[in-house]
């Protein structure tokens, strides 16, 4: 194994090389490069097997230095070192499907593990590499089924059988397979099918992948009919799901073993989509193609509103209205679908700060999130782990309010009178029975914010809402967030948000 280490801190580079046990984990070849030109430079004789790289440096950085090395390198393991808890690099390295974000200063330990788990990924890569070679079904497929390739592994009888046979593809994502007899399924799966009229010839893709081509002869058109196919793909099921939860994905049906490759490429675009499907599901190949699901910043918005008003009822609905939209748009790129779930979580991570609520370090961890995210192989799991963490928020948000914590108070005074202009920090203390002076601390204090800030964002918060309505005028919507003077809001509001109200309007409804 090669690794190149990226840093422009030199003690940092040495560090490493002087205390990490490169032996023992295979590694024997290593490069120093100070910065992300530097590393291209020396990638393109090296050809590093893992990049080691710190996500901030000049010239170019870690994460650019990653999307070009890896356009160059497709199968090089990305490990990020960073002394920022940056949210835009940790989404970043979910779409480069890093190995691991290890923090700075570095735990040797740490960077010790990752370093473990990418020499492990990148052996079981090329193992993969190796079988792929060694299977003949696998070569088959890559070579598009080449005739006179063919006539070394089959003699003229089966070579013609399997020039006039039907063939569909399956691709079986087995997901706990670690401690599955791989031959054993072999062969069970061989005579299950065998029993229901087809035949088949199957292998291990890789560790995890099991690969079938199903095939019948043409002139046999009984056996091609749906309702029989099924029964097989849920005998398989059934079969399978006593072993292992697994994703179950079937390609088009097509004539000829010339045309294989083709239901192997639509088996694996279903595969592609297992993440919108629950575990054990049966993945059916579609004529028909699925938008691509767009987000709206008004999602966010929403989120905010409803973390301000302590609403877990309509939080919960959101997070479930947003599934349900996004599984109706499994063409979306997986990756893309993450980091909006990641932008959900790093709101609740924002709100839980702002309210100080004393969260653990593992409730809400930016790095160890951002390792969940990349492991998460469903939909499901997703929006399971955000509820869990909003529902950590409420619970912790109770159990203040119970203690009988007077920010309750305060907060729902404001949110119940925002519009009226003459709100203000004496007309809050009349109203809840505090002191000025007692709730400019305690406030400060559970928020870190001031009264007139947190006035200020409540109402630019609203309203951005009213202005996603075309038919509200600007100074309606400043006199119902209470500003009597229009100008002054228009001064306010692009104070805060960068904008004009006239311009956010224009952004947000384009």
């Amino acid at each position: 194994m090669k690794v190149l280490i990226a840093d422009d801190e030199i003690f940092t580079r040495e560090g490493i090389i002087e205390q990490i046990p490169w032996d023992s984990l295979s590694i024997t070849e290593i490069q120093q490069a100070y910065d992300g030109l530097n590393a291209l430079d020396i990638a393109s004789v090296f050809e590093p097997d893992i990049l080691l790289t710190d996500v901030r440096m000049p010239r170019m950085d870690g994460v650019e230095l990653s999307f070009k090395l890896r356009e160059l390198y497709p199968s090089c393991e990305i490990i990020f070192m960073s002394g920022y808890s940056d949210k835009e690099y940790l989404k970043s390295a979910i779409k480069l499907k890093a190995v691991s974000y290890v923090e700075k200063p570095i735990d040797i330990d740490e960077l010790e593990n990752a370093l473990r788990n990418a020499v492990a990924s990148k052996s079981k890569d090329i193992k993969t590499k190796e079988n792929i070679k060694r299977h003949m079904s696998l070569e088959l497929i890559h070579n598009h089924a080449n005739t006179s390739m063919l006539k070394e592994f089959f003699d003229c009888q089966t070579l013609n059988q399997l020039m006039h046979s039907n063939f569909i593809t399956v691709l079986v994502d087995i997901v706990n397979s670690d401690t599955l007899i791989k031959e054993n399924i072999l062969n069970n799966i061989q005579n299950m099918v065998v029993k229901n009229g087809y035949n088949c010839m199957s292998c291990f893709k890789d560790d995890r992948i099991l690969l079938l081509h199903l095939y019948w002869d043409m002139d046999k058109k009984q056996l091609s009919k749906h309702h029989r196919l099924e029964l097989l793909f849920n005998s398989l099921s059934n079969y399978l799901r006593d072993y292992s939860d697994f994703f179950l994905a079937v390609g088009r049906q097509v004539a000829g073993f010339d045309k294989i490759y083709e239901s192997y490429e639509s088996a694996s675009e279903n595969l592609n989509k297992s993440f919108y499907y629950d575990h054990n599901s049966i993945i059916y190949p579609s004529s028909f193609k699925s938008p691509l699901y767009k987000h709206d910043d008004k999602l966010f918005d929403e989120l905010r509103q409803y973390l301000y008003q302590e609403d877990n009822q309509h939080t919960f609905l959101l997070i479930k209205r947003l599934t349900s939209e996004i599984k109706q748009c499994k063409d979306t790129p997986v990756n893309y679908i993450k980091e909006i779930y990641f932008f959900l979580f790093l709101q609740l991570v924002d709100f839980a700060s702002e309210r100080k609520l004393g969260l653990t370090d593992n409730d809400f961890n930016n790095k160890l999130s951002f390792e969940k995210f990349s492991e998460f192989r469903t939909i499901y799991e997703t929006e399971s782990y955000i509820i869990e963490k909003a529902e950590t928020i409420f619970n912790y948000l109770s159990e203040k309010n119970m203690a009988g914590n007077p920010i309750v108070n305060i907060m729902k005074y404001i949110h119940d009178h925002y519009a009226d202009i003459d709100l203000s920090l004496q007309s809050i203390s009349e109203n809840t029975y505090l002191t000025p002076n007692y709730i400019c601390t305690i406030f400060k204090n559970n928020t870190g914010k001031t009264i007139n800030k947190y006035i200020l964002q409540y109402r630019i918060s609203k309203a951005k809402e009213m202005l996603r309505d075309r038919k509200m005028k600007i100074n309606d919507i400043a006199a119902k967030v209470g500003y009597s003077d229009g100008n002054y809001f228009t001064k306010t509001f692009k104070k805060e948000t960068g904008l004009t109200p006239s311009e956010y309007r224009q952004k947000n409804l384009t």
